[in-house]
């Protein structure tokens, strides 16, 4: 049987796992074959690793003996190069699985005889959106999916770029300093959470919150969201005119509170460089993952 076929990727979340099986030639997920499945994310390794391989034989099913690939998306800190989990017990997901060579582990209780590769969930979703989304035709991309923290991925020809001058260590923005800390502490829903309550000392419990205020008219979230992006405009622009960036992608839950903040984005950046949202959603992740390698 042609081993070709097929490639399955895995989108590893916090609580669930995703998995979609997709055709090699077109990159298409094939949506008979997409599975959702929740996780004992705080079980001994020996049953996550059981949920983990049941799932995804029930997602590949008999196309598993061709499939050429399993790519997962998974959060890190990982070593993504030899597939052995290093998310540590104090980050309260997966910490049983500290130390697991999830690969070794996988591709045994799978009897899979094809290749498995890992990569960080932030630059899955790059991959997928620069081959099937928002980002498809860019040539030097920033991918970025603001939520609960400022996850970024530069993309040069759809490969993401860790290493050189033109890009942060590892290829992230979430710790490059800003605002006296990290950008993470700014660009990120507890960022604008902590804004609005610099304006009007006032709490809310989340950005849906604060977006929800914006599309009443309220102007003094209409101003924060405004600041935020033109913050945002400043934290970036530096980085975008060093890798030459042509396309900003923007994912996340925060992304849903675009029309809010990229007007001030894009003016604070300047130049061509194209703003566009996500289309992909949580497909992004699977099919970026399944491309790897």
């Amino acid at each position: 049987m042609n081993r070709c076929l097929y490639r399955l990727g895995v989108d590893v979340g916090g609580s669930h796992i995703t998995c979609a099986l997709i055709d090699s030639a077109t990159c298409q997920i094939l949506h008979d074959r997409v599975l959702r499945a929740d996780i004992h994310t705080h079980g001994e390794s020996d049953a996550i690793l059981t949920e983990f391989t049941e799932v995804i034989k029930r997602s590949a099913g008999d196309f598993l003996t061709s499939t050429a690939t399993i790519g997962f998306a998974f959060p890190g800190p990982f070593d993504y190069e030899q597939g052995i989990c290093l998310i540590p017990p104090e980050l309260t997901k997966y910490e049983n699985l500290f130390g697991v060579n999830i690969k070794t582990e996988l591709t045994r209780r799978l009897g899979f005889q094809g290749t498995m590769h890992f990569m960080n969930d932030a630059a899955c979703f790059a991959i997928g959106e620069h081959r099937m989304g928002g980002a498809r035709g860019s040539k030097r991309t920033l991918a970025l999916a603001i939520g609960t923290g400022f996850g970024s991925t530069f993309l040069a020809e759809g490969r993401p770029i860790i290493l050189g001058p033109t890009v942060p260590k590892d290829g992230m923005l979430w710790h490059v300093p800003y605002n006296g800390d990290i950008a993470d502490e700014t660009f990120s829903s507890r960022g604008l959470i902590k804004a609005w309550k610099a304006v009007t000392g006032e709490t809310i419990n989340g950005v849906k919150e604060l977006d929800d205020l914006a599309r009443a008219g309220d102007q003094r979230a209409l101003a924060v969201f405004e600041n935020w992006g033109a913050q945002m405009a400043e934290c970036l622009t530096p980085w975008l005119y060093a890798c030459n960036v042509d396309t900003i992608v923007l994912g996340g839950n925060i992304a849903k509170a675009r029309e809010w903040f990229v007007p001030a984005l894009k003016s604070g950046i300047g130049g061509n460089i194209r703003v566009t949202p996500a289309e992909l959603g949580e497909s992004a992740q699977m099919i970026g993952a399944a491309l790897i390698g």
